[in-house]
Protein backbone atom coordinates (compact mmCIF):
# COMPACT_ATOMS: atom_id res chain seq x y z
CA UNK A 1 0.00 0.00 0.00
CA UNK A 2 1.05 3.63 -1.11
CA UNK A 3 1.01 6.89 0.99
CA UNK A 4 -1.24 8.34 -1.36
CA UNK A 5 -3.84 5.30 -0.34
CA UNK A 6 -2.40 5.28 3.28
CA UNK A 7 -3.69 8.87 3.17
CA UNK A 8 -6.41 9.00 1.13
CA UNK A 9 -7.68 5.65 1.39
CA UNK A 10 -9.62 4.78 -1.46
CA UNK A 11 -11.03 8.03 -3.10
CA UNK A 12 -10.55 8.77 -6.71
CA UNK A 13 -7.21 10.56 -7.22
CA UNK A 14 -9.56 13.56 -7.70
CA UNK A 15 -11.12 14.29 -4.31
CA UNK A 16 -7.22 14.82 -3.52
CA UNK A 17 -7.17 18.36 -2.57
CA UNK A 18 -5.72 20.67 -4.79
CA UNK A 19 -4.15 23.49 -3.06
CA UNK A 20 -0.35 23.83 -3.35
CA UNK A 21 2.23 23.70 -0.06
CA UNK A 22 5.36 24.95 1.05
CA UNK A 23 7.47 21.76 1.54
CA UNK A 24 10.49 23.20 2.54
CA UNK A 25 11.97 26.55 2.28
CA UNK A 26 11.50 28.03 -1.33
CA UNK A 27 10.21 24.32 -2.31
CA UNK A 28 6.36 24.41 -3.34
CA UNK A 29 4.46 21.46 -4.69
CA UNK A 30 0.92 20.25 -5.19
CA UNK A 31 -0.16 18.39 -2.17
CA UNK A 32 -0.29 15.22 -4.16
CA UNK A 33 3.00 15.86 -5.47
CA UNK A 34 4.73 16.89 -2.15
CA UNK A 35 3.35 13.29 -0.77
CA UNK A 36 4.29 11.38 -3.52
CA UNK A 37 8.24 13.13 -3.38
CA UNK A 38 7.90 11.75 0.41
CA UNK A 39 7.25 8.63 -0.31
CA UNK A 40 9.84 8.27 -2.03
CA UNK A 41 12.39 10.46 -0.10
CA UNK A 42 15.39 8.96 1.82
CA UNK A 43 16.65 12.84 2.98
CA UNK A 44 16.15 11.80 6.59
CA UNK A 45 16.43 15.78 6.95
CA UNK A 46 13.57 16.64 4.96
CA UNK A 47 11.35 13.86 6.39
CA UNK A 48 11.62 15.14 10.15
CA UNK A 49 11.09 18.37 8.70
CA UNK A 50 7.64 17.48 7.58
CA UNK A 51 6.25 15.79 10.57
CA UNK A 52 6.34 19.17 12.00
CA UNK A 53 4.63 20.82 8.70
CA UNK A 54 1.44 22.88 8.77
CA UNK A 55 -0.50 20.25 6.68
CA UNK A 56 -1.93 17.61 8.57
CA UNK A 57 -1.60 15.47 5.60
CA UNK A 58 1.95 16.32 5.00
CA UNK A 59 2.43 15.27 8.98
CA UNK A 60 0.71 12.22 8.40
CA UNK A 61 2.77 10.90 5.45
CA UNK A 62 5.92 12.28 6.67
CA UNK A 63 5.54 9.58 10.01
CA UNK A 64 4.52 7.04 7.71
CA UNK A 65 7.84 7.35 5.41
CA UNK A 66 9.63 7.82 8.98
CA UNK A 67 8.14 3.80 9.80
CA UNK A 68 9.43 3.18 6.84
CA UNK A 69 13.05 4.18 6.95
CA UNK A 70 13.00 3.09 11.01
CA UNK A 71 15.56 5.71 12.23
CA UNK A 72 15.84 6.91 16.02
CA UNK A 73 16.22 10.12 15.18
CA UNK A 74 11.87 10.48 14.61
CA UNK A 75 11.13 9.11 17.54
CA UNK A 76 11.27 12.29 19.49
CA UNK A 77 9.43 13.76 16.56
CA UNK A 78 6.50 11.37 16.53
CA UNK A 79 6.08 11.31 20.23
CA UNK A 80 5.37 15.25 19.70
CA UNK A 81 2.69 14.81 17.61
CA UNK A 82 0.67 11.90 19.76
CA UNK A 83 -0.84 14.73 20.84
CA UNK A 84 -1.47 16.36 17.40
CA UNK A 85 -4.49 18.68 17.07
CA UNK A 86 -5.87 16.54 14.06
CA UNK A 87 -7.44 13.23 15.10
CA UNK A 88 -5.73 11.26 11.99
CA UNK A 89 -2.21 12.70 12.49
CA UNK A 90 -2.73 11.26 16.56
CA UNK A 91 -3.68 8.07 15.34
CA UNK A 92 -0.88 7.61 12.57
CA UNK A 93 1.80 8.75 15.61
CA UNK A 94 0.61 6.45 18.03
CA UNK A 95 0.64 3.49 15.53
CA UNK A 96 3.95 4.61 14.27
CA UNK A 97 5.35 4.48 17.66
CA UNK A 98 4.37 0.52 17.66
CA UNK A 99 5.38 -0.08 14.45
CA UNK A 100 8.94 1.47 15.63
CA UNK A 101 9.31 -0.52 18.60
CA UNK A 102 9.94 -3.65 16.72
CA UNK A 103 12.91 -2.00 14.53
CA UNK A 104 14.56 0.35 16.80
CA UNK A 105 16.94 -0.71 19.45
CA UNK A 106 14.56 -0.53 23.23
CA UNK A 107 17.20 1.33 24.47
CA UNK A 108 16.11 4.56 22.37
CA UNK A 109 13.00 5.21 23.37
CA UNK A 110 13.91 5.94 27.02
CA UNK A 111 14.52 9.68 25.50
CA UNK A 112 11.19 10.02 24.44
CA UNK A 113 9.88 9.68 28.16
CA UNK A 114 9.85 12.47 29.16
CA UNK A 115 7.54 13.55 25.92
CA UNK A 116 5.62 10.38 26.62
CA UNK A 117 4.97 11.22 30.45
CA UNK A 118 3.86 14.91 29.54
CA UNK A 119 0.84 13.38 28.03
CA UNK A 120 -0.63 12.60 31.33
CA UNK A 121 -1.43 16.61 31.46
CA UNK A 122 -3.13 16.99 27.98
CA UNK A 123 -6.21 18.12 27.35
CA UNK A 124 -6.81 17.78 23.56
CA UNK A 125 -7.60 13.78 24.38
CA UNK A 126 -7.30 11.08 27.28
CA UNK A 127 -4.01 9.08 26.31
CA UNK A 128 -3.37 7.74 29.59
CA UNK A 129 -4.69 3.92 28.05
CA UNK A 130 -2.76 4.00 25.12
CA UNK A 131 0.38 5.42 27.14
CA UNK A 132 -0.04 2.59 30.01
CA UNK A 133 -0.04 0.31 26.94
CA UNK A 134 2.87 1.09 25.27
CA UNK A 135 4.97 1.23 28.06
CA UNK A 136 4.13 -2.26 28.96
CA UNK A 137 4.93 -3.08 25.00
CA UNK A 138 8.02 -1.33 26.00
CA UNK A 139 8.95 -3.25 29.10
CA UNK A 140 7.94 -6.68 27.38
CA UNK A 141 10.43 -5.88 23.91
CA UNK A 142 13.23 -5.69 27.09
CA UNK A 143 12.99 -2.32 27.96
CA UNK A 144 13.25 -2.08 31.47
CA UNK A 145 16.79 -1.97 31.81
CA UNK A 146 16.94 1.40 29.82
CA UNK A 147 14.48 2.45 32.01
CA UNK A 148 15.90 1.67 35.45
CA UNK A 149 19.13 3.15 34.03
CA UNK A 150 17.66 6.52 33.02
CA UNK A 151 16.76 7.29 36.60
CA UNK A 152 20.28 7.86 37.65
CA UNK A 153 20.73 10.14 34.11
CA UNK A 154 22.00 13.51 33.99
CA UNK A 155 18.82 14.79 32.67
CA UNK A 156 16.40 15.67 35.26
CA UNK A 157 13.57 15.06 33.04
CA UNK A 158 14.81 12.01 31.97
CA UNK A 159 15.09 11.05 35.50
CA UNK A 160 11.82 11.40 36.92
CA UNK A 161 10.04 10.20 33.60
CA UNK A 162 11.65 7.30 34.00
CA UNK A 163 11.10 7.07 37.94
CA UNK A 164 7.05 7.57 37.21
CA UNK A 165 7.22 4.60 34.64
CA UNK A 166 9.67 2.02 36.67
CA UNK A 167 6.50 3.20 39.89
CA UNK A 168 3.62 2.69 37.90
CA UNK A 169 4.90 -0.83 36.02
CA UNK A 170 6.79 -2.20 39.07
CA UNK A 171 9.88 -2.86 37.56
CA UNK A 172 11.61 -3.08 41.10
CA UNK A 173 10.61 -3.66 44.64
CA UNK A 174 8.68 -0.54 46.89
CA UNK A 175 11.45 -0.22 48.87
CA UNK A 176 14.08 -0.54 46.18
CA UNK A 177 12.36 2.64 44.42
CA UNK A 178 11.51 4.36 47.79
CA UNK A 179 15.55 3.90 48.47
CA UNK A 180 16.37 5.39 44.81
CA UNK A 181 14.07 8.20 45.11
CA UNK A 182 15.07 9.54 48.11
CA UNK A 183 18.86 8.89 47.31
CA UNK A 184 18.58 10.78 43.94
CA UNK A 185 18.94 14.38 44.57
CA UNK A 186 16.55 14.93 42.85
CA UNK A 187 13.09 16.70 45.15
CA UNK A 188 10.65 15.93 43.05
CA UNK A 189 11.34 12.29 42.68
CA UNK A 190 12.20 12.28 46.63
CA UNK A 191 8.79 13.53 47.11
CA UNK A 192 7.35 11.11 45.41
CA UNK A 193 9.37 8.38 46.81
CA UNK A 194 9.03 9.84 50.51
CA UNK A 195 4.50 9.47 49.66
CA UNK A 196 5.18 5.65 49.48
CA UNK A 197 6.64 5.14 52.98
CA UNK A 198 3.19 3.71 53.70
CA UNK A 199 3.72 0.70 51.13
CA UNK A 200 7.19 -0.11 52.33
CA UNK A 201 7.87 -3.65 54.46
CA UNK A 202 8.55 -3.45 57.91
CA UNK A 203 11.26 -4.97 57.31
CA UNK A 204 12.81 -1.60 54.96
CA UNK A 205 10.62 0.92 56.27
CA UNK A 206 13.29 2.35 59.27
CA UNK A 207 16.04 2.26 56.59
CA UNK A 208 13.82 4.04 54.08
CA UNK A 209 12.89 6.62 57.18
CA UNK A 210 16.52 7.21 58.17
CA UNK A 211 17.08 7.97 54.57
CA UNK A 212 14.57 10.41 54.23
CA UNK A 213 14.83 12.45 57.45
CA UNK A 214 18.46 12.37 56.43
CA UNK A 215 17.33 14.38 52.80
CA UNK A 216 18.81 17.72 52.16
CA UNK A 217 15.07 18.76 51.02
CA UNK A 218 13.27 19.94 54.25
CA UNK A 219 9.90 18.83 52.40
CA UNK A 220 11.09 15.53 52.52
CA UNK A 221 12.44 15.46 55.83
CA UNK A 222 9.06 17.17 56.83
CA UNK A 223 7.32 14.55 54.98
CA UNK A 224 8.92 11.81 57.02
CA UNK A 225 8.39 13.60 59.96
CA UNK A 226 4.89 13.76 59.73
CA UNK A 227 4.60 9.90 58.52
CA UNK A 228 7.02 9.32 61.91
CA UNK A 229 4.97 11.39 64.65
CA UNK A 230 1.80 11.64 63.29
CA UNK A 231 1.17 14.65 65.53
CA UNK A 232 1.94 12.94 69.09
CA UNK A 233 4.31 12.11 71.79
CA UNK A 234 5.14 8.62 72.17
CA UNK A 235 7.83 6.37 73.28
CA UNK A 236 9.09 5.25 70.15
CA UNK A 237 8.47 8.91 68.52
CA UNK A 238 10.04 11.21 71.40
CA UNK A 239 13.68 10.75 70.54
CA UNK A 240 13.05 11.64 66.87
CA UNK A 241 11.38 14.66 67.74
CA UNK A 242 14.56 15.35 70.10
CA UNK A 243 16.74 15.12 66.95
CA UNK A 244 14.09 16.91 65.24
CA UNK A 245 14.31 20.01 66.96
CA UNK A 246 17.79 20.82 66.15
CA UNK A 247 16.59 20.12 62.06
CA UNK A 248 17.69 23.41 60.10
CA UNK A 249 14.09 23.95 58.47
CA UNK A 250 12.30 26.47 60.85
CA UNK A 251 8.99 24.53 59.74
CA UNK A 252 9.92 21.45 60.81
CA UNK A 253 11.82 22.61 64.38
CA UNK A 254 8.96 24.28 65.12
CA UNK A 255 5.96 21.66 64.53
CA UNK A 256 8.74 19.06 66.62
CA UNK A 257 8.96 21.92 69.85
CA UNK A 258 5.51 22.20 69.50
CA UNK A 259 4.49 18.69 70.49
CA UNK A 260 7.33 18.36 72.84
CA UNK A 261 6.28 21.68 74.80
CA UNK A 262 2.15 20.16 74.72
CA UNK A 263 3.46 17.28 76.41
CA UNK A 264 5.46 19.40 79.31
CA UNK A 265 9.15 18.54 78.18
CA UNK A 266 11.32 21.52 78.94
CA UNK A 267 12.42 22.27 75.30
CA UNK A 268 13.62 25.52 76.01
CA UNK A 269 16.24 23.79 79.21
CA UNK A 270 16.99 20.97 76.91
CA UNK A 271 18.31 22.68 73.92
CA UNK A 272 19.78 25.24 76.39
CA UNK A 273 21.82 22.25 78.16
CA UNK A 274 22.85 20.95 74.76
CA UNK A 275 24.49 24.31 73.68
CA UNK A 276 26.45 24.49 76.95
CA UNK A 277 27.32 20.88 76.78
CA UNK A 278 29.30 21.37 73.13
CA UNK A 279 27.74 18.42 71.81
CA UNK A 280 25.98 20.21 68.83
CA UNK A 281 27.81 20.83 65.17
CA UNK A 282 27.68 24.31 63.53
CA UNK A 283 24.51 23.30 61.78
CA UNK A 284 23.16 21.97 64.98
CA UNK A 285 24.00 25.38 66.91
CA UNK A 286 22.86 27.31 64.29
CA UNK A 287 19.17 25.94 64.50
CA UNK A 288 19.53 26.09 68.45
CA UNK A 289 19.92 29.50 68.41
CA UNK A 290 17.41 30.36 66.22
CA UNK A 291 14.58 28.05 68.14
CA UNK A 292 15.62 29.79 71.47
CA UNK A 293 14.95 32.81 69.57
CA UNK A 294 11.42 31.84 68.25
CA UNK A 295 10.29 30.92 71.62
CA UNK A 296 11.76 33.51 73.43
CA UNK A 297 13.79 31.73 75.86
CA UNK A 298 14.86 34.41 78.78
CA UNK A 299 18.70 33.36 77.97
CA UNK A 300 18.07 34.09 74.49
CA UNK A 301 20.14 37.39 74.74
CA UNK A 302 22.87 36.29 76.92
CA UNK A 303 23.76 33.08 74.85
CA UNK A 304 22.80 35.01 71.31
CA UNK A 305 25.86 37.74 72.64
CA UNK A 306 27.95 34.71 73.43
CA UNK A 307 27.99 33.19 70.20
CA UNK A 308 28.15 36.53 68.22
CA UNK A 309 31.88 35.98 69.46
CA UNK A 310 32.27 32.82 68.25
CA UNK A 311 35.24 31.48 66.34
CA UNK A 312 33.67 29.82 63.76
CA UNK A 313 32.12 32.29 60.90
CA UNK A 314 29.04 30.51 60.19
CA UNK A 315 28.15 30.82 64.04
CA UNK A 316 29.00 34.17 64.28
CA UNK A 317 27.07 35.95 61.39
CA UNK A 318 23.99 33.56 62.26
CA UNK A 319 23.49 34.96 65.85
CA UNK A 320 24.33 38.45 64.74
CA UNK A 321 21.31 38.22 62.76
CA UNK A 322 19.57 36.63 65.70
CA UNK A 323 20.47 39.31 67.92
CA UNK A 324 18.87 42.13 65.88
CA UNK A 325 15.49 40.17 65.45
CA UNK A 326 15.94 39.62 69.42
CA UNK A 327 16.74 43.19 70.16
CA UNK A 328 15.41 45.48 67.54
CA UNK A 329 16.24 48.68 69.54
CA UNK A 330 19.93 47.38 69.30
CA UNK A 331 20.28 46.84 65.47
CA UNK A 332 22.33 49.92 64.91
CA UNK A 333 24.79 49.06 67.38
CA UNK A 334 24.53 45.43 65.86
CA UNK A 335 25.50 46.53 62.62
CA UNK A 336 27.90 48.84 63.45
CA UNK A 337 29.86 46.10 65.41
CA UNK A 338 28.98 43.69 62.62
CA UNK A 339 30.87 45.71 59.70
CA UNK A 340 34.07 45.54 61.37
CA UNK A 341 34.22 41.90 61.84
CA UNK A 342 37.20 40.02 60.14
CA UNK A 343 34.70 37.65 58.40
CA UNK A 344 33.58 38.68 54.93
CA UNK A 345 30.54 36.71 55.38
CA UNK A 346 29.73 38.66 59.17
CA UNK A 347 29.96 42.17 57.12
CA UNK A 348 27.45 40.97 54.78
CA UNK A 349 25.54 40.57 57.66
CA UNK A 350 25.61 44.44 58.89
CA UNK A 351 24.78 45.57 55.67
CA UNK A 352 21.80 43.32 55.23
CA UNK A 353 21.02 45.10 58.73
CA UNK A 354 21.74 48.07 57.21
CA UNK A 355 19.11 47.78 54.25
CA UNK A 356 16.93 46.82 56.72
CA UNK A 357 16.51 49.68 58.26
CA UNK A 358 19.88 49.54 60.70
CA UNK A 359 21.62 52.77 60.67
CA UNK A 360 26.25 53.50 60.78
CA UNK A 361 27.28 56.82 60.77
CA UNK A 362 29.94 57.41 57.69
CA UNK A 363 32.80 57.50 59.72
CA UNK A 364 32.15 53.74 61.19
CA UNK A 365 31.87 53.04 57.48
CA UNK A 366 35.32 54.71 56.55
CA UNK A 367 36.94 53.16 59.54
CA UNK A 368 35.80 49.56 57.95
CA UNK A 369 37.48 50.31 54.83
CA UNK A 370 40.40 51.31 56.60
CA UNK A 371 40.30 48.11 58.39
CA UNK A 372 39.02 45.41 55.89
CA UNK A 373 38.61 47.21 52.64
CA UNK A 374 35.57 45.95 52.15
CA UNK A 375 33.94 48.55 49.30
CA UNK A 376 31.10 45.88 48.50
CA UNK A 377 29.63 46.08 51.63
CA UNK A 378 30.03 50.23 52.16
CA UNK A 379 28.77 50.55 49.20
CA UNK A 380 25.70 48.30 49.90
CA UNK A 381 25.21 50.55 52.88
CA UNK A 382 25.79 54.10 51.24
CA UNK A 383 23.11 52.67 48.90
CA UNK A 384 20.41 54.54 51.88
CA UNK A 385 21.36 57.65 50.68
CA UNK A 386 22.94 59.57 47.50
CA UNK A 387 25.50 61.80 49.06
CA UNK A 388 26.02 58.89 50.90
CA UNK A 389 27.08 56.68 48.17
CA UNK A 390 29.40 59.87 46.69
CA UNK A 391 31.31 60.20 50.21
CA UNK A 392 31.54 56.45 50.25
CA UNK A 393 33.33 56.30 46.63
CA UNK A 394 35.97 59.25 47.96
CA UNK A 395 36.87 57.13 50.51
CA UNK A 396 37.47 54.17 48.04
CA UNK A 397 39.04 55.98 45.25
CA UNK A 398 41.86 58.17 48.74
CA UNK A 399 42.55 54.45 49.59
CA UNK A 400 43.77 53.22 46.50
CA UNK A 401 45.74 56.63 46.02
CA UNK A 402 46.04 58.83 43.43
CA UNK A 403 46.05 56.37 40.18
CA UNK A 404 42.40 55.81 39.16
CA UNK A 405 42.98 54.81 36.13
CA UNK A 406 42.36 50.55 36.85
CA UNK A 407 39.10 51.92 39.12
CA UNK A 408 36.53 50.12 36.91
CA UNK A 409 34.24 49.83 39.54
CA UNK A 410 34.60 53.02 40.73
CA UNK A 411 33.60 54.20 37.45
CA UNK A 412 30.76 52.51 37.21
CA UNK A 413 29.00 53.27 40.83
CA UNK A 414 30.50 56.97 39.90
CA UNK A 415 28.43 57.08 36.64
CA UNK A 416 25.25 55.61 38.53
CA UNK A 417 25.46 58.74 40.79
CA UNK A 418 25.30 60.37 38.14
CA UNK A 419 22.63 59.23 36.01
CA UNK A 420 20.28 58.82 38.99
CA UNK A 421 17.82 61.93 39.26
CA UNK A 422 17.62 61.14 42.79
CA UNK A 423 20.53 63.05 43.30
CA UNK A 424 19.87 66.49 42.09
CA UNK A 425 16.59 67.01 44.51
CA UNK A 426 17.94 65.20 47.61
CA UNK A 427 20.96 68.01 49.45
CA UNK A 428 24.24 67.15 51.07
CA UNK A 429 24.84 67.90 54.60
CA UNK A 430 27.29 69.35 56.21
CA UNK A 431 29.54 65.89 56.82
CA UNK A 432 29.03 65.37 53.18
CA UNK A 433 30.23 68.87 52.13
CA UNK A 434 33.82 68.26 54.31
CA UNK A 435 34.17 65.03 52.66
CA UNK A 436 34.15 66.73 49.70
CA UNK A 437 35.91 69.84 49.99
CA UNK A 438 39.07 67.64 51.36
CA UNK A 439 42.07 68.42 49.10
CA UNK A 440 42.85 65.77 46.22
CA UNK A 441 38.89 65.09 46.50
CA UNK A 442 37.95 66.67 43.22
CA UNK A 443 40.87 66.01 41.00
CA UNK A 444 40.32 61.95 42.06
CA UNK A 445 36.27 62.54 41.43
CA UNK A 446 37.10 64.05 37.71
CA UNK A 447 39.50 61.55 37.18
CA UNK A 448 36.85 59.30 37.91
CA UNK A 449 34.21 60.99 35.41
CA UNK A 450 36.19 60.61 32.46
CA UNK A 451 34.09 62.42 29.71
CA UNK A 452 31.30 62.81 32.17
CA UNK A 453 33.08 65.84 34.12
CA UNK A 454 30.38 68.25 32.77
CA UNK A 455 27.84 66.18 33.83
CA UNK A 456 29.41 65.95 37.46
CA UNK A 457 30.02 69.25 38.09
CA UNK A 458 26.16 70.19 37.27
CA UNK A 459 24.87 67.49 39.31
CA UNK A 460 27.75 69.17 42.34
CA UNK A 461 26.06 72.39 41.45
CA UNK A 462 22.52 71.42 41.81
CA UNK A 463 23.84 70.43 45.08
CA UNK A 464 25.68 73.71 46.36
CA UNK A 465 29.11 72.20 46.10
CA UNK A 466 31.75 73.31 43.91
CA UNK A 467 35.40 71.49 43.33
Amino acid sequence: MNLITKIFGHRSPATVPAHTVYLAPGWSLPLRTAIETLAASTDRELVALCISHYSGYVREAAICRAVELGDSLFLELIAERVNDWVPEVRKCATNALLLLLATVPVEHFAAILPRLRSLMLATRADHRAWLFDFEQRLIQAGGSAAIIEAMTGADFRFRRAAYLVARDHHLLSVAELVKRGLLSGDIVIGQNAVAQLDQVDMSDRDTCIAIATASPFGPIRYAAFKFVVNDRVSVDTESFLWRTIFDPQAGLRAAAARLLIESGRDVIGRCSAMLEAGQLNIRQIRAALSLLADLRAPNTVAVLAKYADDARTEIRAHAVMLQAKVSPSLKDEIASRALLDVSRRVRKVGARLCTLGAFVPLDRIAAMLVQRGDRHAALTVCARDRWDCLACIVFIAELRGPNVRDCDDMREALRKWINNPASSWTKPNDQHRQILSQRGVGSRLLDLAGNRQAELLARLREGGIEL
